[in-house]
This record gives structure tokens, sequence and C-alpha cells, in this order.
């Protein structure tokens, strides 16, 4: 009985630990985990592409897929921040990161060259509009590395404004020559500090259902790493519009769901094996 007890509480202890690391995790980051993309739409006028979006099993994650029906189109991902963020965090937003994979539909054919732009509407500046452009280089195999990118609020002007409507993130790349998918995850909102800030995404009932894909990317490299190896599809330069040129830091911050549950697992098991070994002492002596 005393056994069973042990063993008991144990296993209460393993799952309250992983509970709070997904819950952790899931609070500043989207992951894409739990299949919600409610807050993603496509932007189609003035010839956006009417990609299909859905959350998809890729490069051992889940991760938002835009599935883009005329390469030679520019898709414009819309994220709504309202959806995202509490109406008194916009102001806090100092930088927009995230991380973007491709690969070409058929499989075989290089990527190519791959740039394009962040977007943001909602701040003070007229029309409200502004971006910061990324470019990957030029890619030459048919599933790309993993790369950070950002947008950087560097004007006050541009900076979201607490409690606006209608404000927004659009992803966008440009017109491209090879057809292709593009693959999101990992997206953050961090403040002048460089801190994650907290999320606040509404709860939807109508989460659309997962695919799993078959084709895996590389092993996640992020701009900073690759640097190493000079190799310029291996690095992401962020422009603030299109004037001078930065290179986004690494992502050594981003933890991932699975390297936290592992974690927390390994210390709960712990919890388990110490509360055995306790239970069998006692045992003996008595």
């Amino acid at each position: 009985m005393k056994k069973m007890r042990v063993m008991t509480a144990g296993a209460a202890a393993l799952l309250a630990v992983c509970s709070a690391s997904v819950s952790a995790y899931a609070q500043s980051v989207i992951d894409f985990e739990d299949g919600n993309y409610s807050f993603v739409s496509m932007k189609t006028d003035d010839g956006g592409d009417a990609s299909v979006l859905s959350v998809v099993d890729f490069n051992g994650s889940k991760q938002l897929k835009v599935d883009v029906q005329d390469c030679a189109n520019v898709p414009k991902v819309n994220f709504s921040i309202n959806q995202l963020l509490a109406s008194d965090d916009f102001d806090k937003v100092k930088t927009i990161e995230m991380e973007i994979t491709f690969e070409s539909k058929d499989g075989a054919t290089p990527i190519g060259w791959a740039g394009g732009a962040i977007g943001t509407q909602g701040g003070e500046k007229s029309p409200a509009w502004a971006q910061t452009s990324w470019e990957c280089g030029e890619y030459e195999n048919p599933v790309s590395e993993v790369t950070v990118i950002q947008r950087k609020f560097l004007l006050p002007s541009e900076k979201f404004v607490n409690g606006t409507e209608n404000t927004d993130m659009l992803l966008m790349r440009w017109g491209a020559d090879v057809a292709y998918n593009m693959y999101v995850d990992n997206i953050r909102f961090l403040d002048d500090s460089g801190n994650e800030i907290e999320l606040a995404i509404e709860d939807t009932a109508d989460v659309a259902p997962t695919v799993t894909e078959a084709a895996e990317a590389p092993a996640e490299t992020a701009a900073e790493d690759t640097a190493e190896e000079a190799a310029p599809e291996e690095t992401t330069a962020s422009t603030e519009n299109t004037d001078g040129a930065e290179v986004p830091e690494s992502d050594e911050k981003t933890t991932s769901t699975t390297t936290g549950n592992t974690a927390a697992a390994a210390a709960a098991t712990a919890v388990v094996i110490s509360g055995y070994a306790v239970a069998m002492t006692r045992k003996k002596n008595k």
C-alpha cells in the first residue's frame, strides 16, 4: 500500500511538472503545437497569393504551413496582433522574431533566392504601415535551413499603439521561380530588453486538424550560427525599410517544447525513483 502511494505521488509529480513546462513555453512562444492558427489569415489583395494555411508535422514539430498556389505571386500571411497580445502590451513590442523554412514542391528543385519583408500596421506612423525586409540568400537544396528573421521597430512612431483595432503583422516572400511551401514556427514578441512578452491568445474550439509532412528540413540553424561557415544561404539579413543591413541575433533564448518537456520529465522521474527508494528502505528497517 505504501509502495503504491509513493508511485502514485511520483506519477502526479511527473504530470504536474510536464504540464507546467508546456504551459510556460506556450505563454510566450507561438509554436503551433496545439494546432491553433485561428489568428492567421491570407491577405489576397494587390497580388497577394491565395495560399492555403494549415498546421502540419514538419522537421520534428508542428509548424504553420503556407501552401503557396502561385510562386510568382507574393504570399501575404496576416497575423492578428489583437488576438495574440493583451491590448495594453502592444506598445511594449520592440522586435518580432520568427523561424521560416522553405521546401520545393517537387522535392528536387533547389529553392533558389528567398527574400521578403515583415510589415506591421497599427502604429502612429501614417498610414500606420512600416516594414523590415529580410533576405536568406540563395538556397541550393530543395529544403532550406531553418532561418530566424526579425521585424525591428526602430522608430517610436512605428511601434504598436495600445488598444488599436486591426493591429496586424504581415509576413511576405517576394515572387519566386520555383513552386514551394513555406513553414513558420516559434514566433516571439520581444520588449526593449529582449524579454519575451506574454501571449494572450484567445481560446478557440475550432482548431484545425494537423497533417503529417513526409519531407524534413535539415537541422535548425540560426543565422548567427551559420556565419561560421560563411555560406550566404545560411545567413539572414534584416533591413529596416530597405536602408542598411542588420544580421538578426541568434535564437539561443528560445527553448523548444521538446527540450523543456525532456528536462521536466527527467526531474520528475528522479522524484519517483527517490520516493520509491525511501519507501523500500523504510520497509526493510521495519
